[in-house]
């Protein structure tokens, strides 16, 4: 619909003001580590679309890379791939970024299973899908928060949060339970996924009642 293009539009102009200001200051507050897409503060997505902006008005196109890639992506749709665009956003993303994409399909891939075994009907299915989305999105909203968060601390000169409130840098189980952690936390953001969902499933039927 138009007027959903159109305050689309309008949301995205007016957000702009006030994340420009940010990301100039914390740009430039990281200079000596090269910034906005250094190591501190990575951007693949943004350094992609600055590159090829170079290239562009540089004259310095690689226009053999681009050419292969538009082949290969010709190619892909030709054999029918399931997605070709998450394949080559794959492909330029970094490793951490991609892995917990795909942590995150399979946990979908288990929520759609779950549900199937219910034998759900149309609208509790309906509204299985809208809380996954949102216990979803809030985990990707909550994620760029923290984002933010550390990347203020890094600028103002804070170590780590740990060295804060604790006064160490680490603690020496982690080094062997940290792998093991890291697995629980994942359990339990694929709990989340799958059971806040599933977890008033008879608000369909008493709605119908």
């Amino acid at each position: 619909p138009w007027k959903m293009e159109v305050v689309e539009v309008l949301s995205v102009t007016a957000v702009s003001f006030f994340l420009l200001l940010p990301i100039i200051a914390l740009h430039e507050a990281n200079l000596a580590s090269g910034g906005i897409g250094g190591r501190e503060l990575p951007a693949p997505q943004a350094g992609l679309m600055a590159e090829l902006a170079q290239g562009i008005v540089g004259g310095q196109m690689p226009w053999g890379l681009l050419v292969m890639g538009c082949l290969f992506g010709i190619g892909l749709v030709m054999i029918e791939a399931p997605s070709p665009m998450l394949i080559a956003v794959g492909m330029y993303l970094p490793l951490e970024t991609t892995s917990s994409i795909f942590v995150g399909g399979v946990i979908k891939w288990l929520a759609d299973r779950w549900a199937a075994r219910r034998n759900l009907t149309p609208e509790e299915n309906l509204k299985f899908e809208e809380r996954g989305t949102l216990v979803a999105s809030g985990f990707i909203a909550g994620e760029a928060i923290t984002g933010i968060l550390l990347a203020v601390l890094f600028i103002k000169g804070v170590p780590s949060l740990t060295r804060v409130f604790t006064g160490r840098e680490a603690f020496p189980f982690l080094a062997s339970w940290g792998g093991y952690l890291s697995l629980m936390v994942f359990a339990t953001i694929a709990y989340c996924l799958i059971q806040v969902p599933l977890r008033k499933r008879g608000e369909g039927v008493s709605d119908r009642a």
